[in-house]
């Protein structure tokens, strides 16, 4: 590659960095604030009313049914470090290509749990439907995700194995 598409590479890498560092700091702000400050508070102000037992198990839902978007959280946080490792020049190496990897097995994880903790109903209505078909697509491209990180690693491996021969 000639330095100023590299330099370009850069460049759009220290901006989806950022793009993501963002993204991480918002969901995480919401996260917190819908996951754990609501339903803890609702837990404090039931102390010693016969309410509290149910807003425990309220909070043990709530935190039950996020469990997805934590997985998503960390496939947004490996993305960043993976576009970090761009902006500094590690495009084609075994670590980028196990970035890659990691990017997909959290996807793959999110899809997972949302199968079986998310709100999909007892009744197959299109609703439903969509939501099941959603995640069944989420963890077939975490799938092919990971797949092509496996690719890049061992190909960046045998690059490098290559040039240390000659």
């Amino acid at each position: 590659m000639s330095t100023p598409q590299i330099d370009a590479l850069r460049r759009e890498s220290r901006s989806l960095k950022k793009a993501f560092e963002w993204a991480f700091s918002i969901s995480c702000f919401l996260l917190f604030s819908q996951v754990t400050y609501v339903p803890i508070k609702a837990v404090l102000f039931s102390v010693g009313t016969p309410d509290a037992v149910a807003a425990l198990a309220h909070l043990g839902e709530i935190a039950a049914r996020s469990l997805p978007s934590v997985a998503l959280l960390g496939a947004v946080w490996t993305a960043r470090g993976l576009f970090k490792a761009y902006e500094g020049g590690a495009v084609l190496t075994p670590e980028s290509g196990r970035a890659v990897g990691r990017l997909g097995d959290w996807l793959t994880v999110s899809g997972l749990l949302a199968l079986f903790v998310g709100p999909a109903s007892d009744k197959m209505d299109a609703v439903t439907a969509a939501y099941i078909t959603t995640q069944l697509v989420l963890i077939g491209v975490g799938l092919a995700i990971r797949l092509l990180g496996r690719v890049q690693a061992i190909a960046a491996a045998i690059k490098a194995d290559n040039e240390q021969i000659v």
